[in-house]
């Protein structure tokens, strides 16, 4: 029996219903042992409940549930946010071991943190708020020891979008470029890069991108990670090829927010804990 402590954060309940019924079809029989809002968490003893399952979790954002959580000394590995049990694929003692697991997401854009704050996983790369080439993203993948003992070095503010009046930094590593399009500063931007990158698990590396070429597929396909994913529009026999139709969700406007929708949880293609577990391809819809 899966014993159950509510934390309620918000007044979103849309996910409380269907996340009860999927722990309780996956563990038998649940018992709610209790129910708490806001900081009441904190006078309660824990170790009564197997599972702190935070209701309104969408409404605040996980990474600042489990911070919250972190705060007000809730055991981390208790925490579970309504949010993410009725994701495809979703299993407790799953994402329990990619809690555990220490990956880092190694990123040509902001896919990989995207996808650690829709889990609440902690940013351990810093391949987080930026975005690189196709062409640059494979130079640093193929020497990233090089690149990432390189200094940084201001180029310009660049200011290529609306969403962006003032502008972002443009900094190089040696003869790649990182646009950094979420900070304000060069010096704001190296820090985190700096920070992020000493966090780097060398041991378990989840590399991904994205790409409507063939060529970039390939000399993707036969670099030397373990683990690695390039979303596709197209078919392939390629280890490395993870298919999407660009179709299928017809809200994203082009192929790179098909992959940034699907890396924020708005349309699921594959299982994201296989994914990022095992580098395993386990579809989630017909495509």
């Amino acid at each position: 029996m899966l014993k159950i402590l509510l934390w309620f954060v918000s007044k979103d309940t849309y996910c409380l219903e269907t996340s009860l019924n999927i722990l309780d079809g996956q563990h038998g029989d649940i018992e709610l042992v209790g129910t708490v809002t806001g900081e009441e968490i904190f006078s309660l003893d824990c170790r009564a409940c197997d599972v702190v399952l935070v209701v309104g979790a969408r409404k605040i954002g996980v990474s600042k549930i489990v911070g919250a959580a972190r705060q007000l000394n809730v055991p981390e590995e208790k925490i579970l946010c309504d949010c993410i049990v009725p994701l495809p694929g979703f299993a407790l003692d799953k994402y329990r071991r990619l809690q555990r697991s220490r990956l880092s997401v190694v990123s040509m854009n902001c896919f990989g943190g995207f996808i650690s704050h829709m889990l609440g996983l902690p940013f351990r790369s810093p391949f987080v708020n930026l975005w690189l080439s196709e062409k640059d993203f494979l130079k640093f993948l193929h020497a990233p020891k090089f690149y990432l003992e390189t200094k940084p070095r201001f180029e310009r503010l660049d200011h290529p979008w609306e969403l962006f009046p003032n502008g972002y930094p443009i900094v190089s590593l040696d003869d790649v470029t990182l646009n950094m399009m979420h900070y304000k500063t060069f010096e704001e931007s190296v820090d985190a890069w700096n920070r992020r990158k000493a966090r780097i698990n060398r041991y378990n590396l989840l590399v991904t991108m994205y790409t409507e070429s063939e060529d970039i597929l390939r000399e993707f396909d036969a670099l030397p990670y373990g683990k690695k994913v390039c979303f596709v529009p197209f078919k392939s026999d390629a280890d490395s090829a993870w298919y999407i139709n660009p179709n299928v969700d017809a809200d994203a406007k082009n192929f790179t927010e098909v992959v940034n929708r699907f890396s924020c949880g708005h349309y699921i293609y594959f299982d994201l804990f296989d994914m990022l577990l095992y580098g395993k391809k386990t579809p989630a819809i017909e495509m």
